[in-house]
């Protein structure tokens, strides 16, 4: 029996009072005081139909004397995420965690539970405390592993933030975060990310005292710790990383331990801001109760093991690696290495060379993988992979195949969630035949729950049938950060998460995915699927990946456009894509503009958000900017 196991409780409420038993075997461990004998035993009774090991809230009653008593029920992991770490560390002390990308560095689980205690001593003696939100601007590293955790046991939240991001919209980013203490390295490639905040975003770090900062466009901000801080970069407003990790380690136990005991399980850990697919990323707030649990659940779908070891691709700014990523690593104690950056052949020589067993990554990813892998198929010896995660976009069924069988991971799973939900909302399970993987988004997990509804009036379509997919669960976010408008709106009158995707559940339980309601394209006011369409040309010989979209037109509202990228050698044309799309794709399906990615072509590569997808929104801008000089093709081949 895990350590997360061991921790799950249920909290049954009831007048005013809680009770709280082990769920591995129903027994009271916590009496409240004034709890009568009688109102006791209909609690426990109670209690006993809740034992699911799953987290999750329901409500109940029983009668006393005639009179109705209502139940609240909470099942729960009673550990943080900060408690996860020390838990993992008391198991495997020894063990390998955290490995640099380049593997001149690593550290192990009693390290990094140490450094990250010491940096959280550090940070409460700086006046951080329970609730304060902390910036990182971070690649995946050791040190941003330290500082997250760091963070999180004293009870601040974490706001992290692409390292790639540009000025204009990082200082609205940090704005909206409210982060009081700014963490961050010299850069993700050498140190452009200090020189743009010292520079251009906030030039009163070379002035100003470090603690009583100031800064015109950034308020809240008094801190700001800089991996490095030494030289040219020892501002008189930062202060160096590895010296706050120094004198916290100087620093007695008492106030961290108080710290951490202060922590509620439903406080707020992360803000996570979205891709900004619909409108500028909002920040979603999300509470060790919500990740942990998802945490476990994606552990348990991968089927990791304390003999795996990670390669993890995603940046710690996205759910996808902070959670299903880092902390799922984190949970089964294994070594993980941390790309600072996305380029395959880097990340296959360092899967190579420390024989990494699982990865993670968005399809694009798996894509560049296959690419490097297929260019130089005698360069890389990478037969020690054997699992894998993606979610994010459809995975097509040429590349499940091209996954397992060039990769050698025989054991994806594909899955569907939101930053909002946690992440994960449904995932296939590793021994799925390709055809699943390819064409649903797996079963639920368990403790969630889906509705599907009309966009429009909100009412529940029939059973099959494709509605908005619609969440409920243990995942589901506080909400979006200080805007309670949008926080509103993403949620039905009774309590449902909106995702914004389309969907339905089949005859045997898997959730198939339509399109994102935004994404649709409707044409003479028929609408269109871009899923369908690049789901057959991606099987078309001699391309590599398409995206469909809507291309404004004055008759007809919009008509279809693709961006193609063809496989390497390929010279496949826009006239040899239509030729194959006539006769099996529907008449206004067919697209009538294309433009093509690549070096020389029309745009030299597709443009992506922050979390690695293809950006549809900057799609249909470079569109409608490029359209005139465009030729439209018909739907049909020339007649001979």
């Amino acid at each position: 029996m895990s350590f997360i196991d061991d921790n799950r409780k249920v909290l049954v409420r009831a007048a005013g009072r809680t009770w709280t038993f082990k769920t591995q075997d129903g027994s009271l461990l916590d009496l409240p005081a004034g709890a009568t004998d009688s109102m006791t035993a209909k609690v426990t009774e109670i209690a006993q139909k809740y034992l699911e090991p799953i987290s999750g809230e329901d409500t109940d009653s029983f009668e006393i004397m005639g009179t109705k008593i209502p139940v609240t029920i909470d099942r729960v992991i009673d550990l943080t995420v900060g408690e996860v770490l020390t838990e993992t560390a008391k198991l495997y002390p020894d063990q390998t965690a955290l490995i640099t990308f380049e593997g001149d560095r690593s550290i192990t689980y009693k390290e990094f539970e140490e450094s990250s205690r010491n940096f959280g001593k550090y940070l409460l003696s700086a006046g951080i405390k329970r609730g304060d939100k902390v910036g990182l601007w971070m690649a995946n590293g050791i040190e941003s592993m330290i500082a997250t955790y760091g963070a999180l046991k004293i009870g601040a939240a974490v706001a992290a933030f692409t390292p790639y991001e540009k000025q204009e919209k990082m200082e609205e980013l940090v704005r909206r975060a409210q982060v009081s203490t700014f963490i961050m390295y010299r850069g993700a490639k050498t140190t452009e990310n200090i020189e743009m905040f010292a520079d251009d975003m906030y030039p009163e770090v070379k002035e100003q005292k470090y603690g009583e900062l100031h800064f015109d466009k950034a308020p809240l901000i008094r801190r700001v710790i800089l991996v490095g801080a030494e030289g040219e970069y020892a501002y008189p407003g930062v202060y160096d990383f590895n010296k706050a990790i120094e004198e916290g380690s100087k620093m007695p136990d008492d106030e961290l331990e108080a710290a951490q005991d202060a922590i509620n399980i439903k406080d707020l850990a992360f803000v996570i801001f979205t891709s900004g697919s619909t409108g500028f990323p909002k920040g979603v707030m999300l509470s060790h109760y919500n990740v942990v649990e998802n945490s476990n659940t994606l552990c348990n779908m991968m089927g990791l093991t304390h003999e795996d070891k990670m390669m993890m691709q995603i940046q710690l700014f996205h759910t996808f690696g902070s959670v299903a990523s880092g902390l799922c690593g984190i949970n089964r104690g294994i070594p993980i290495v941390l790309a600072r950056r996305f380029k395959p052949a880097d990340s296959l020589v360092a899967i190579e060379r420390e024989k990494c067993t699982v990865v993670s990554g968005v399809p694009t990813m798996f894509i560049g993988f296959v690419e490097e892998l297929k260019k130089n198929p005698e360069k890389y010896n990478i037969e020690c992979m054997d699992k894998g995660i993606t979610a994010g976009a459809p995975c097509p069924e040429k590349m499940v195949h091209d996954i397992e069988d060039v990769m050698h991971v025989k054991h994806l799973i594909a899955c569907y969630g939101l930053t909002e939900t946690g992440p994960c909302v449904s995932g296939t399970a590793p021994d799925d035949s390709v055809d699943i993987k390819a064409n649903t988004v797996g079963k639920l997990v368990p403790g969630v729950k889906l509705k599907f509804i009309n966009p429009d009036t909100l009412e529940e379509v029939p059973e099959g049938e494709p509605g908005e997919i619609c969440v409920k669960g243990y995942g589901v976010m506080l909400g979006y950060l200080s805007d309670p408008e949008k926080t509103r709106d993403a949620f039905t009158p009774d309590g449902w998460l909106r995702t914004g995707d389309s969907g339905y559940i089949d005859e045997n339980g898997y959730l198939r995915l339509g399109d994102r309601l935004k994404d649709l394209i409707i044409r003479s006011g028929e609408n269109i699927s871009p899923g369908n369409i690049e789901k057959f040309i991606q099987t078309i010989p001699g391309v590599a990946e398409v995206y469909a979209i809507g291309v404004k037109h004055y008759k007809y509202g919009e008509i279809v456009g693709a961006f193609v990228r063809r496989e390497e050698g390929s010279n496949i044309t826009a006239e040899d894509i239509r030729d194959q799309c006539d006769g099996n794709v529907p008449t206004l399906s067919i697209p009538t503009y294309y433009w093509f990615a690549g070096e020389g072509e029309d745009i030299p590569e597709f443009p992506l958000l922050s979390n690695g997808k293809v950006s549809k929104p900057e799609l249909r801008k470079i569109a409608e900017a490029t359209k005139e000089n465009k030729t439209q093709l018909s739907a049909h081949k020339p007649k001979k």
